[in-house]
């Protein structure tokens, strides 16, 4: 008779959720238990969406999901405004079969969703501290089944809660899930205004000149609204890299039209009565500025609300907002020309040093080959041709040789600098053969040296050979020159489900940790090598060469070994 593995993967629903359940309750950081939601709970209750809902004061936080759609993640909303608000406040599950029949639903935030049905449990029911969502992508009746199933993981969560707390994550708290096209994060607006001395006093004067509770400067894209700065007397919530539904607010308008929106009273207010904007939030008084930028661009807007009405729409008001939104424009004008003209000062500093490196350094190596020439010359010039004759030109040819591999080499540097990176001219090459060849020459050069070479790579791959010739001529001549003479240098090769890695392996003397962070600096030579010859670029040009084709250079030294890796991903080996 067969015997039964019971420590397979649960069979039943059932199994399932008692294994998911104990998991979220064994839990140990919050992440922990976000990470079992979006592994288990759509297939246990059998939704096409799942989120998770964290209460923030007065607000709703979507602080994850997992759908076959994009959702709320990362946005808030007013507990008043929303269905898992509604579920927390009134301390019960709710279920919505079909949204379109239901009042409690914002119908303006669901119409670009998926959404048709919805069901929500409230986490920890005896004081709420946020709420679970199970979400349809068709109207829908959920049954005994998906609605416990949804108050069970609910109420796991909740003992979690009681242990660890509800804190987000950094990967929590990045906000919306990125669009394309767009920039994830807008942190760099967010310092812009920060760095804006006047921000706290504009937005000061703006609530004390109007008596309202809540001013903010928001940046508005067609996708997004986040808060850059907020003063806020209401709790209403935002923080600096919050965000709210771009689909909820009346910013959103004005990015059209580029007009102030502002009323005292929105119940009073024939164009604002029925608005989404006042009832999703429950405003009743609003005042909006656009902020343009000086080349015409839609920024964002300056804004200010408030729960209670408030006497906004006249022409001191709104000309002071004006006033305001256009210094906030110009600071941030101001600042990135300063931004770009710090850049391009630090980018001259950088250049000039370069020129005086690479004069200093080019005319100290090429004097020895040019006076090895002019020796050569004068002694041919005086003695004719003799005996000695042959030596000396070889002597010559060696130094012709040199010259020209310096000259080379500022040529990779200055189509590494200046022409965006070194070209390739790829084909079939069989790595082996070139490291082998590579090798060779090198033992020529040093019969005396022990180089092992040990290599199990693809017969065929697509690069550039004579590129990767000389980025391995570099790295392996490093190890010789700089490695302990009595041990061996090794090269070994192998391919794994990453890609191929080749690395270069010599004893010696460790690198200091200061300079390994200057190792690929053109001009820039360790210690051990200021008495060498060479401008300083043949780990400048290894490395470029490896970012031709895709690929990184790795470096580790300590007592026992010196380590130089490249390394490639299959994919570039066989698409350059």
């Amino acid at each position: 008779m067969a015997l039964i593995d019971y420590s397979a993967k649960p069979r039943t629903s059932l199994a399932s959720l008692i294994k998911a359940t104990s998991v979220i309750e064994r839990a140990r950081r919050i992440d922990e238990v976000i990470a079992t939601i979006r592994s288990s709970a759509r297939s246990l209750i059998g939704c096409e969406g799942i989120a998770l809902i964290r209460l923030e004061g007065d607000l709703c936080h979507y602080i994850d999901e997992d759908a076959i759609g994009t959702l709320w993640k990362g946005q808030k909303f007013p507990a008043t405004a929303c269905l898992s608000g509604w579920s927390m406040i009134n301390r019960q599950t709710v279920v919505v079969p079909d949204i379109a029949r239901d009042d409690r639903i914002p119908h303006e935030l669901y119409a670009g969703s998926f959404v048709k049905a919805v069901a929500m449990a409230p986490i920890r029911t005896e004081d709420p501290v946020g709420a679970i969502g199970a979400y349809w992508s068709k109207p829908h009746e959920p049954t005994q089944w998906e609605v416990e199933t949804l108050e069970a993981l609910a109420e796991a969560i909740a003992t979690a809660v009681e242990k660890i707390g509800f804190a987000a994550t950094n990967e929590l708290s990045e906000g919306a899930a990125s669009v394309p096209g767009e920039p994830a994060s807008y942190q760099s607006d967010i310092d812009a205004v920060a760095a804006i001395a006047a921000v706290p006093t504009i937005l000061d004067v703006a609530l004390r000149m109007t008596g309202m509770g809540f001013a903010a400067i928001a940046r508005v894209t067609e996708t997004r609204w986040i808060t850059c700065s907020a003063l806020d007397h209401v709790g209403f919530g935002l923080r600096p890299g919050d965000e709210l539904p771009i689909e909820s607010t009346l910013c959103n308008e004005i990015r059209d039209h580029r007009q102030a929106i502002v009323f005292d009273d929105a119940f009073a207010d024939g164009r604002y009565r029925d608005h989404h904007t006042p009832r999703i939030y429950g405003l009743r008084s609003y005042i909006s500025m656009p902020i343009i930028r000086a080349d015409g661009s839609f920024w964002g807007t300056l804004c200010a609300i408030d729960p209670k009405p408030a006497e906004v729409d006249n022409p001191k008001v709104i000309g002071t907002f004006k006033l305001f939104a256009e210094l906030i424009a110009h600071h941030l004008d101001a600042g990135e020309r300063l931004r770009a003209t710090e850049v391009s000062l630090q980018r001259e500093r950088e250049l000039s040093e370069l020129r005086e490196q690479f004069i200093a350094v080019l005319g100290h190596d090429l004097r020895n080959p040019l006076a090895a020439l002019d020796a050569g010359t004068k002694r041919l010039l005086k003695e004719g041709w003799t005996a000695r004759s042959p030596l000396v030109l070889n002597l010559m040819k060696a130094s012709i040789s040199r010259m020209t591999g310096l000259v080379d080499n500022i040529m990779d540097l200055a189509r590494a600098r200046l022409g965006g990176g070194i070209s390739l001219d790829v084909s079939e090459t069989d790595l082996v053969e070139v490291l082998q060849v590579v090798v060779d020459e090198i033992r020529s050069a040093h019969p005396n040296r022990d180089i092992r070479l040990n290599l199990d790579l693809p017969q065929q791959a697509l690069v550039d050979r004579l590129r990767i010739a000389q980025l391995f001529s570099n790295l392996v001549s490093n190890a010789v020159s700089h490695g302990a003479e009595k041990q061996p240098v090794e090269i070994n090769g192998q391919q794994n489900k990453q890609g191929i890695e080749i690395s270069v392996r010599n004893g010696g003397t460790p690198i200091p940790k200061d300079d390994i962070q200057r190792l690929f600096l053109p001009f820039k030579r360790g210690d051990a090598s200021r008495s060498g010859q060479g401008l300083g670029l043949g780990l400048f040009i290894a490395l470029e060469i490896a970012k031709a084709h895709g690929g990184t250079i790795d470096v580790s030294s300590d007592e026992m070994a010196t380590c130089f890796s490249f390394k490639v991903p299959h994919k570039r080996l066989t698409s350059l």
